[in-house]
C-alpha cells in the first residue's frame, strides 16, 4: 500500500483573490481576469494539487499554443520540483511521486485532444481558444468522468468563454465565475493602474485590465468630437513636425497629413492619382512647408521602393512596415492622444467621417482586426495616425504605444 505523502506548498500565498477561487467547490470554475492577476501561478497550484490528490487520473493544461503550455510546465518545475519523479520536455507531462501526471497540451490541433477521458482541466487563456475546442472536445471528455473544469483568462469578445461565466453568475452549484480586476493583486501599485488607465484606449483598459466582456465590434475612436477646432490649413508649426502619408492602393486615395509637436494638424491633402511621379510631387510638396520634418511612409509592399526614392532625394523619411500587430500599435497610439485630446484638427470631412466609422472587430480566431467597414475608407485616419507615430517616435508628443493579444 503506497503510503500518502503530504505536498507542501512553498512560495505561494494566495492572495484575497485567489483564494475565492481556491475555495470554491464548484465543479465548473470560470476566471475572467485582468493581466497580472497571477492567474498561471493560481492555477498551477490547483492542478498540481488535484494530481498530487487523484493518482491515475488524467489532467491535462490545454492553452492556446505549445509555448504557452510549456510556460506552465516551467513554472510546475520551479515551485514543485521536489515532487516530480519524472519529466519529459519534448512531451510536456510531468509525474509527481504520488504517481498523478499532468499533460500540457495546445489547443492549435483539437484532434490531438481527442480520445481521452479527462479528469481535471485547466484552459488557459480560454478567451483566445475557439468555441469547438471546449464544445465538441473538452467538454465530452468530462462526461464519464465527471471531470472539473478551471478556465482562465483575459475576456477576448464573447464566446463560449464568456457564456460559462454567465453561467457562473447563475444559480446553477456545478457553475462559479468571477470577474478579477488587474487590482484585486495587491502585490500591484494602484499607481501603475492609474498610469495604464491614463495611457491605454478605454476599450483596452475595460478588456485587458478590469477583465470586461466587450462586445465583438465597435468604435475606436472615443473623444473625437473634442479634438476639433476651427481653424485654416496648411497652419504654421511649432516645434518639430511629423509628416504621415498613406499611399494609394486601387481604388484607395493618397494622404498626407502633417502634425507639430503640440499634436496640431498643421496640413492636409488627399489625392486619387495613382502615378508615383504625381504622389511624388505632392509628398514633396508638403516637405516644403516643413524642410526639418520626419516623413513617415506605409512601406508596406509597394511602398517600399517608394521610401527608397524619398530617402534617395534627401526627404527625411522612416518606413513604417504594417502587420496585423504593427497596425493595432499605430491604431492604439493614436486612440491614445485623441481620448487624452493631445490631437487637435480642423472639420475636415473626410477626417471626421473616417474617424466615426473607424471600428475594431473580435474575430473568432480571437485577434482584432481593425478598420473601417465594408465599403468605405480608412486612409486618413492611417495617415494621421503614422504621424502621431512619427511624433510619439521622436519623443514631440507624450503617447504610448500598445500591442493586444
Amino acid at each position: 500500500m503506497r503510503q500518502r505523502t503530504r505536498l507542501k506548498i512553498k512560495l505561494y500565498r494566495p492572495h484575497p483573490g485567489q483564494a475565492k477561487i481556491h475555495l470554491s467547490k464548484a465543479r465548473f470554475r470560470i476566471v475572467a481576469c485582468g493581466r497580472r492577476f497571477g492567474k498561471t501561478l493560481l492555477a498551477v497550484n490547483e492542478i498540481v494539487k488535484q494530481a498530487w490528490e487523484r493518482p491515475g487520473t488524467t489532467n491535462f493544461w490545454i492553452a492556446p499554443t505549445y509555448a504557452q503550455s510549456k510556460i506552465a510546465l516551467n513554472l510546475v518545475l520551479r515551485h514543485f520540483r521536489r515532487a516530480v519523479r519524472e519529466v519529459n520536455k519534448s512531451e510536456l507531462w510531468v509525474e509527481l511521486l504520488s504517481g498523478g501526471r499532468i499533460d500540457f497540451k495546445s489547443a492549435e490541433r483539437p484532434d490531438n485532444l481527442r480520445g481521452f477521458g479527462i479528469h481535471f482541466v485547466v484552459i488557459d487563456e480560454a478567451g483566445y481558444i475557439r468555441d469547438e475546442v471546449w464544445k465538441e472536445v473538452v467538454r465530452p471528455a468530462l462526461i464519464d468522468t465527471r471531470g472539473r473544469l478551471l478556465a482562465i483568462g483575459t475576456p477576448k469578445g464573447r464566446n463560449w468563454f464568456y457564456e460559462l461565466w454567465l453561467k457562473g453568475q447563475g444559480d446553477d452549484p456545478d457553475y462559479k465565475s468571477w470577474q478579477m480586476p488587474t487590482w484585486v493583486n495587491p502585490y500591484i501599485p494602484r499607481s501603475e493602474i492609474e498610469e495604464l488607465r491614463r495611457t491605454l484606449p478605454e476599450r483596452v483598459f475595460r478588456q485587458e485590465i478590469e477583465a470586461e466582456f466587450l462586445e465583438e465590434s465597435g468604435g475606436v475612436f472615443r473623444n473625437w468630437k473634442a479634438c476639433v477646432q476651427e481653424y485654416d490649413l496648411p497652419a504654421r508649426a511649432e516645434g518639430s513636425v511629423s509628416i504621415g502619408v498613406d499611399l494609394a492602393k486601387y481604388e484607395d486615395f493618397t494622404v498626407i497629413v502633417a502634425v507639430d509637436e503640440t499634436g496640431r494638424v498643421v496640413y492636409f491633402d488627399r489625392f486619387n492619382q495613382i502615378d508615383w511621379a504625381l504622389q511624388k510631387a505632392r509628398i514633396l510638396k508638403a516637405y516644403s512647408h516643413f524642410p526639418n520634418a520626419t516623413v513617415v511612409v506605409d512601406a508596406t509592399g509597394v511602398g517600399d521602393p517608394i521610401y527608397e526614392d524619398l530617402r534617395r532625394v534627401g526627404v527625411r523619411v522612416v518606413p513604417y512596415k504594417f502587420t496585423p500587430s504593427s497596425k493595432e500599435v499605430l491604431i492604439n497610439t493614436l486612440s491614445v492622444a485623441i481620448e487624452n485630446q493631445e490631437v487637435v484638427f480642423p472639420p475636415i470631412p473626410e477626417l471626421l467621417r473616417e474617424l466615426q466609422a473607424f471600428e475594431y472587430q473580435i474575430t473568432k480566431s480571437g485577434r482584432v482586426k481593425m478598420g473601417a467597414p465594408p465599403g468605405l475608407h480608412d486612409d486618413t485616419v492611417i495617415a494621421l495616425a503614422l504621424a502621431v507615430w512619427g511624433l510619439r517616435r521622436s519623443g514631440g508628443l507624450a503617447v504610448g504605444s500598445f500591442v493586444v493579444g
